[in-house]
């Protein structure tokens, strides 16, 4: 079994601390005994700023932050042009006795601001 959930429009943060990705939250079944595989694909986001930009990305499980995490900065203080900078997160989380949700939260690196203007989707499979 697979769930999928995916962005539509240009989203952006400069906010410091996680938050929620709109769009980007599926709810997983109860399963003892099973892993989902969550794979957050962000495929082309960039950061705008002046002191080495970039951006977070993870997910929370019933609202609790899971430890793995990832992101990008870029490798000036201030880049002559914002290139694109694919990001996936692949994390297991395994199901219980109750319905858990996933959401995708995301932040910004040192004050700038992250744009993503192509879709980009939180998917969940299950065996």
């Amino acid at each position: 079994m697979a769930l999928y959930a995916q962005t539509t429009g240009t989203l952006t943060t400069n906010s410091a601390s996680f938050t929620p990705l709109k769009g980007l939250s599926i709810t997983l079944p109860e399963g003892v005994g099973i892993t989902a595989i969550i794979i957050l694909n962000i495929p082309f986001p960039y950061a705008q700023g002046t002191d080495t930009p970039g951006g977070s990305f993870g997910v929370t499980v019933n609202g609790v932050m899971s430890g793995v995490v990832a992101g990008f900065t870029y490798n000036e203080q201030t880049p002559q042009s914002y290139g694109r900078v694919p990001t996936t997160l692949v994390v297991g989380i395994p199901l219980g006795n109750t319905a858990q949700t996933i959401q995708a939260v995301w932040s910004s690196v040192r004050g700038s601001t992250v744009i993503i203007d192509t879709p980009a989707s939180l998917t969940a499979i299950m065996s």
